[in-house]
């Protein structure tokens, strides 16, 4: 018994020399480690964009159609998929760029009281490289508050005035001058909507007749003439899509059964060009239609791509696109079948440069933007989580 409790005993008093072992061996270890200290954030802390913009950059636009209230538009680096800043907007909102002035022109309606109370309208300008706040113009309370149409504002191709479309009811459109950011009028267009800039100072606007109304401007922004063209939309039977894009002088519209109208802008008035079909009569059997909320692009070359869907139906123009067909309209001629990776509600595609070729920009349904070669149809990357409801994309070059 002895013996045993001698032994216990020992190994007892060994236990305070291994744990005082062990602490100095911890107590090394930390004396040998470099404890490096953060410095605090800098508030605020602003990053700049350097400018110009590359080729590779892109708006998306979260129209936030849960809470409409709070919609963004995030600029994005299709390249190399970098984030790059934000702008915050009220609801309904559009936006516009001019690169000669690296500005951003972004419309929006907000009230007093959040949901409800006074309403504002309002063009806020920001600058390209800061993404800051330059100025803010004050328009009547009247612009058309509707979701995202690239056809609800436009700049006149010489750079001068930025126009908005407004329905409150009555159909109207705001004249700024980028000059002086200021409004320097009103031009009053009963039973017209929406806004396509020719090739000078003016524009056309889609009338209910099935007609347009062709109206120029004069240096201080006032109408200086206005014409009006034949019925050449079948409004009843099938009418052309307001979603639009343009080549040069030509504006492309589509019917919702997938007939493509040229409108030629390159003279005194527009001129209604010769319509041609996107699909073969077997595929029209089939039901292939135009579709997604924005599903028209153009590139300077010639070309256009049109996102598509099967099994058609009346409504179906604003369905998820599962394809993009491209064309080049000089032949009238399919020269390219994409199917997407994941089904598209919106596209465009960038002008690219010599260095970096054109690309296909596809906000898709799982709330991302999946890039593509805008010649090939082939898939390249995404940038995820770019929103609740991002519907709109546009090339910024």
């Amino acid at each position: 018994m002895a013996m045993q409790e001698n032994s216990f005993c020992n190994r007892m008093a060994t236990i305070p020399t291994v744990a005082t072992r062990l602490v100095a061996i911890i107590l090394a270890i930390s004396a040998s480690i470099t404890v490096a200290e953060l410095k605090p954030e800098p508030i605020p802390n602003v990053k700049s964009i350097a400018t110009p913009y590359p080729a590779t950059y892109a708006v998306v636009q979260d129209f936030a159609f849960s809470g409409l209230i709070d919609s963004k538009f995030s600029v994005v680096d299709t390249h190399s998929r970098r984030f790059m800043g934000m702008m915050s907007a009220g609801q309904f909102a559009t936006i516009n760029f001019s690169v000669p002035r690296q500005k951003f022109y972004v419309g929006e309606t907000v009230h007093s009281r959040g949901a409800r109370g006074i309403r504002e309208d309002l063009i806020t300008v920001y600058d390209f490289e800061n993404l800051a706040i330059v100025a803010e113009i004050e328009l009547p309370p009247k612009r058309m508050n509707v979701v995202t149409k690239k056809a609800s504002t436009a700049i006149t191709d010489d750079d001068k005035f930025l126009l908005v479309f407004n329905m409150n009811p009555a159909t109207s459109v705001t004249v700024i001058d980028l000059d002086s950011e200021q409004v320097v009028g009103e031009i009053q267009t009963p039973g017209c909507t929406l806004l396509y800039p020719d090739n000078a100072r003016g524009f056309f606007t889609l009338c209910g007749n099935g007609g347009l109304v062709h109206i120029t401007l004069d240096d201080q922004g006032n109408e200086s003439n206005r014409w009006s063209s034949e019925v050449f939309n079948d409004i009843d039977n099938d009418p052309l899509s307001e979603k639009a894009e343009r080549i040069g002088d030509t504006w492309y519209l589509i019917t919702y059964k997938g007939e493509v109208q040229p409108i030629h802008v390159d003279g005194k008035h527009p001129r209604i060009g010769k319509r041609w079909w996107l699909a073969n009569k077997a595929e029209r059997d089939n039901n292939w239609r135009p579709a997604a909320w924005h599903g028209k692009a153009t590139h300077q070359n010639g070309q256009l791509w049109v996102a598509m869907t099967p099994n058609g139906y009346n409504g179906s123009h604003k369905d998820p696109a599962s394809h993009v067909w491209q064309y080049d309209v000089a032949t009238q001629k399919r020269t390219n079948t994409t199917e997407l990776k994941t089904p598209a509600l919106s596209i465009t595609v960038s002008q690219g440069t010599a260095d970096d070729p054109p690309r296909l920009l596809v906000v898709n349904i799982a709330a991302a933007l999946d890039i593509y070669e805008a010649q090939t149809g082939q898939y390249i990357h995404s940038i995820p989580a770019l929103g609740d409801t991002p519907y709109m994309v546009h090339a910024i070059d």
